[in-house]
């Protein structure tokens, strides 16, 4: 299957937008198996369970309803993908990893599936790993980036939940998040999806991502 890159005109358009996406739901897959072909390029977003990623999509969406909110952990378990702008890519919401409420064996499952995904996925050329501004960085967490990273997939860490911050603390914050994580500079955004916040800087994130060269995989 071809593979249609993002063109440079829109990757510059992007750099700059301050609106909403055009997005739209394709399909939901419990394996790799399942999910479109892989023709165009695609994000993945990932991070621990009720961390915002599906406010986060309806927030890029400008929609309320896109992805469906839960406020209990662990309830979104399938890959769910989003063609954004018409199908120029794609946006793949992930499982939380660390949740709480699924059977062993059920977690057991979705480690295995998320490993084939990453490694096997030739559309894949980053992720947006999203994590609560107020929660401290842990082992599991660092592992994941720096074992991200080694698969030359590229990381924009989105930290959400913002709007009790300050821009002084959260200064500080994206300093610190870059040390412990291990991730260049200026792979940081931070975000409240309840005040409307950082909107533009998640926008030139995905441009930026998306200038990626697909992997061999």
């Amino acid at each position: 299957m071809s593979y249609t890159p993002v063109p440079e005109s829109f990757i510059n358009q992007l750099m700059l937008r301050k609106i909403p996406l055009r997005m739209e739901f394709v399909t939901s897959a419990s394996k790799l198996e399942e999910l479109p072909a892989a023709d165009v390029p695609e994000l993945a977003i990932v991070g621990r369970s009720n961390v915002g990623k599906s406010s986060l999509l309806n927030f890029l969406a400008g929609q309320k309803q896109l992805a469906r909110v839960s406020s209990t952990p662990g309830r979104t378990q399938l890959m769910n993908v989003f063609a954004a702008e018409r199908g120029v890519f794609r946006l793949i919401d992930l499982p939380g990893y660390g949740f709480a409420f699924s059977p062993r064996e059920t977690q057991a499952h979705w480690a295995e599936a998320m490993q084939l995904f990453f490694e096997k996925r030739s559309s894949l050329l980053g992720l947006l790993f999203l994590m609560d501004v107020r929660r401290d960085v842990n082992d599991e967490d660092v592992s994941l980036v720096q074992w991200f990273l080694e698969r030359d997939l590229n990381v924009l860490l989105v930290l959400t939940k913002c709007d009790k911050f300050t821009k002084a603390q959260l200064g500080v914050v994206i300093h610190q998040r870059n040390k412990q994580l291990g991730l260049p500079p200026g792979m940081v955004v931070t975000t409240s999806t309840l005040q409307k916040m950082g909107l533009p800087e998640v926008m030139s994130g995905l441009a930026g991502l998306l200038q990626n060269e697909p992997r061999r995989v």
